[in-house]
């Protein structure tokens, strides 16, 4: 029985690997399509990211320095961002499971950032080394509102798993509901600027920066890159799907094998839907200018504290 549990456990991973490999590319795809309609242009194939990446492996790196940081960055960002995805949830089952999985899940998910930073930092080029300091400011204001935003979720359904999290959202009290929106409010708005996406991309800024920290960087490195970050942000959005289809899946279905389907097709639909709408955000938005975002996110981050003292209060009542 205890082989069969672990079989099913890497064959459950496996399927989240391929997922993040696979749909992080789709939804890329997608979501450009999605923005060049809104602008009344054609746009490219659904599957062009594929294509860019697969042309880009294609091709031989050049590195501007002799240095293994330079080299190893891309693939410490590529193996944390996969690893992220390994942490999460398929349907409601989590293959890793763990106290306290949810911190780790956010430890590794910040060496994509970190990996990022490191690389801009490590070659003489303002452009990268602009970048790199953005990255730095957007991470540090950014982070602690994401971990705010879980800890809310934590404290009121007392657990420190992501499967544990999501299931016990669904039997809060009225009262603490009110809470819990009010986390997944502040956690939308994290994951969206900590996915880079319009306006928040100021580390990247192509047409101001020439993408910062990746400007020096070219073929198979700059593919590792651009996968990572692709599946950095499919890590985020399934994270935030999961919370979503998790409490619904267990309250609608009573068989775990019909909650497993259900939370599963809900994860799914909600990410295309994030997607989506993140898509027309960004068709409609202008690049912030990096003073902006870092006092937006300052502001919501002490509303962020302010709430989770609210509910540790209340926790503790």
């Amino acid at each position: 029985m205890a082989v069969e549990g672990i079989a099913v456990r890497v064959l459950c991973t496996l399927i989240l690997v391929v997922l993040g490999l696979g749909m992080a590319p789709l939804l890329d795809g997608v979501s450009r399509k999605i923005k060049a309609r809104l602008q009344y242009r054609y746009g490219p194939p659904v599957l062009q990211t594929f294509y860019d990446i697969a042309k880009l492996l294609g091709i031989e790196s050049v590195a501007p320095v002799k240095s293994m940081l330079f080299v190893a960055a891309p693939y410490v960002a590529f193996a944390s961002a996969l690893a992220s995805v390994t942490v999460l949830p398929l349907g409601t089952f989590q293959p890793l499971s763990f106290t306290g999985d949810v911190f780790v899940w956010l430890y590794v998910l910040a060496m994509v950032s970190v990996s990022m930073m490191l690389a801009g930092f490590v070659v003489p080029n303002a452009y990268a080394n602009i970048g790199a300091n953005r990255e730095m400011m957007l991470i540090l204001s950014i982070e602690p509102v994401l971990g705010l935003g879980i800890g809310i979720l934590a404290l009121l359904t007392r657990s420190l798993t992501i499967v544990g999290i999501a299931r016990g959202i669904a039997t809060l009290p009225p009262y603490a509901l009110i809470l819990a929106l009010v986390a997944y409010v502040l956690l939308a708005y994290a994951i969206y600027v900590e996915g880079g996406f319009v306006p928040f991309d100021v580390a990247e800024a192509e047409t101001e920066i020439l993408e910062g920290s990746l400007c020096e960087y070219s073929g198979r490195l700059l593919a590792l890159f651009k996968l990572a970050l692709l599946i950095k942000r499919f890590a985020l959005v399934w994270f935030y799907a999961s919370l979503v289809a998790i409490p619904v899946a267990t309250s609608v279905a009573n068989s775990t094998i019909l909650q497993l389907f259900v939370a599963i097709v809900l994860q799914l639909a909600v990410t295309f839907a994030m997607y989506s709408g993140i898509a027309v955000s960004e068709a409609l938005s202008a690049r912030y200018r990096i003073d902006q975002v870092i006092s937006l996110n300052t502001k919501i981050f002490f509303a962020s504290l302010a709430m989770f003292v609210v509910t540790a209060v209340s926790s503790l009542g």
